[in-house]
């Protein structure tokens, strides 16, 4: 069996096996979920530890406030995988670009660390950016640039050696993931946040807890700034019926139930899940190797492949 066709059974495997659990209502208890993403995911963890060794193990679930507050654990896991991959690599000299970098500070971090590579940090709005650069403690290092620009509608480097990105809201994360496959970016490593925001999403299951108070009140503003269609976290181009991306996960859910999985997320790794495999399915099918594990992705193009990435999917089918 291909390398190709291996991830695409592995994915799909899991993704079932995930969709059938939301469907028995296993979701919410963390205690449950725990044993079923471990048995769930183990074919895909096990790759990934094979892969990228020394991850810390998770002492609270990532959709709990103490697991979220530890986000910068997996960031910092995530910018050593970058320097491993990218140092002394033929692309120096090339742009590593940040889609969504907010404040920019992840995107420093690696250029310091990278110094024969261009960063280049991008969001919609250049004011936080522009803040945290103002800060005495930046250290703005030489080789990183911001350039204002819109993921949806994105005009910043065609060729990217990396495609990098620390958190990005819902469909932000889904629109970075394109521009690697659009662009064949060699490398797209990034960790994924806010899933309850995939296809313009702005409403939660309720459930007690800080976390889902302070998730519903962020959809509160999400909701008006996406009345006033400004393009900063949502766009037409992902809306509901866009979901699932992935050709794999048409054939085993539908627009309707992956939103419903999305209200689920904010309390839920299962349903984290769910919509990450989804991503994972559809990079492969773009004629990526992915490891997946805890939100973070590291996918990097085949070196057989070739052409765009709907190209490489139509020669992923037919293998």
């Amino acid at each position: 069996m291909s390398n190709a066709k291996y991830q695409l059974e592995i994915g799909a495997e899991a993704l079932q096996a995930l969709l059938s659990e939301f469907r028995a209502g296993n979701v919410g208890e963390r205690s449950v979920e725990k044993k079923r993403l471990q048995r769930h995911l183990s074919e895909l963890s096990k790759r990934w530890g094979e892969r990228f060794p020394g991850l810390p193990e998770a002492q609270f679930a990532y959709s709990s406030f103490k697991g979220a507050s530890r986000r910068g654990v997996r960031d910092k896991f995530l910018k050593g995988i970058i320097v491993k991959l990218l140092e002394g690599s033929e692309d120096e000299g090339k742009a590593i670009v940040n889609p969504a970098c907010v404040w920019g500070r992840h995107a420093r971090d690696v250029a310091r660390r990278l110094g024969g590579f261009r960063v280049i940090g991008t969001d919609i709005n250049p004011r936080f950016d522009r803040l945290y650069g103002r800060l005495p403690w930046s250290r703005t290092p030489g080789n990183y640039e911001f350039k204002k620009d819109d993921i949806f509608n994105r005009q910043v480097e065609p060729s990217p050696a990396a495609v990098v990105f620390f958190g990005a809201c819902g469909s932000l994360s889904d629109a970075a993931i394109d521009y690697a496959i659009q662009t064949n970016s060699p490398y797209l490593i990034c960790r994924t946040c806010c899933h309850d925001n995939i296809g313009g999403n702005t409403e939660i299951v309720k459930r007690l807890g800080f976390l889902n108070w302070a998730f519903r009140f962020k959809n509160f503003v999400f909701a008006k700034r996406r009345a006033k269609a400004k393009g900063d976290y949502f766009s037409p181009k992902y809306s509901a019926e866009h979901y699932p991306r992935s050709e794999a996960a048409k054939r085993l859910t539908n627009s309707d139930e992956l939103i419903q999985v999305a209200r689920n997320t904010v309390n839920s790794d299962l349903c984290r899940s769910i919509i990450d495999l989804d991503r994972y399915l559809h990079l492969a099918e773009a004629g990526y190797d992915v490891w997946y594990r805890a939100e973070m992705f590291v996918a990097q193009l085949a070196t057989n492949t070739l052409g765009t990435g709907a190209q490489r999917h139509e020669k992923v089918e037919e293998e």
